[in-house]
């Protein structure tokens, strides 16, 4: 679905981090692992969604029910942001999609898995929350005069609770839960949701107008720099047992970090072009 957000193709890793690191922290990040990759969230490519309305709610309720049978009492969340962020954590569908404040934490899951053929591209997505919502608190002011005022021009939950079950609304924009598992908050996470659950993400982004253009960026880099990226990652203590930390994390970046090594070839040219630099002390 065609919208007139910015591409940015970069053609190395130093020029990515140099870009990201011109931004303000208005900005948060989401990696997918191909760069023909719109931004979908779980829900939108269900089966059930457009099956009847209010399909979703529905389907919340039930989770809710059967969730409060594995749950401790103090596990059980209090609001409706929070059961979402629930069930997004345990792969029940939801309109939310993780992004992250961190440029670099979205780029490890670029990628983690990507396969460096040559023409093949990762991306980093980049939307700035912060216009989002003042974009979104204007969309719904004549809908929620009195709660928006109520909030201080917050998106809080109630306010996201009559976004979520009129679901009428088309438009995206952030929310983050008062209580983060410990996951989420390793990774930096904060949700994007859109207003309707049936309708496209990419869809609902066209609410911004011609504002899209400067509000959300698309970073294509070629994911033949794959194995420079994770080394670069993980000097920054970025993998997978910093992000998911359990032994399955462990594995897996044992795993990642050993398939990042560089080949003897690798090596010897990375030692020439380091002694090529004036400014280099070569200490064998």
């Amino acid at each position: 679905m065609e919208v007139s957000y910015t591409t940015l193709k970069l053609s190395d890793w130093e020029k990515f981090k140099k870009f990201v690191n011109d931004l303000s922290d208005n900005w948060a990040f989401r990696g997918q692992l191909r760069a023909d990759w719109d931004l979908q969230n779980a829900i939108e490519r269900t089966s059930f969604i457009n099956l009847q309305p209010g399909i979703e709610a529905r389907f919340l309720s039930e989770f809710q029910r059967g969730a409060r049978n594995y749950l401790q009492k103090d596990e059980i969340p209090g609001h409706l942001i929070e059961w979402l962020a629930l069930m997004q954590h345990h792969g029940a569908p939801t309109r939310l999609l993780d992004f992250s404040k961190s440029p670099f934490i979205a780029a490890y899951f670029a990628f983690e898995q990507c396969i460096p053929f040559q023409d093949n591209e990762s991306s980093i997505w980049a939307v700035n929350v912060n216009y989002l919502k003042n974009r979104a608190i204007e969309k719904l002011e004549n809908a929620y005069p009195q709660i928006i005022t109520n909030n201080q021009h917050m998106i809080h939950e109630e306010l996201f609770e009559k976004i979520f079950y009129d679901n009428c609304h088309s438009i995206v924009f952030p929310v983050e839960p008062f209580r983060m598992n410990r996951r989420y908050s390793l990774q930096q996470s904060i949700f994007v949701s859109t207003g309707i659950s049936h309708e496209p993400f990419m869809k609902q982004l066209n609410f911004l107008g011609e504002e899209i253009s400067r509000a959300v960026v698309k970073i294509e880099l070629p994911a033949d720099i794959q194995k420079e990226v994770l080394r670069d990652l993980q000097r920054m203590n970025l993998n997978r047992v910093s992000l998911f930390p359990d032994l399955d994390g462990y594995a897996a970046a044992l795993r990642l970090r050993y398939n990042s090594m560089r080949t003897v070839e690798e090596t010897l040219t990375h030692q020439l072009n380091q002694l090529e630099d004036s400014s280099f002390q070569f200490i064998p």
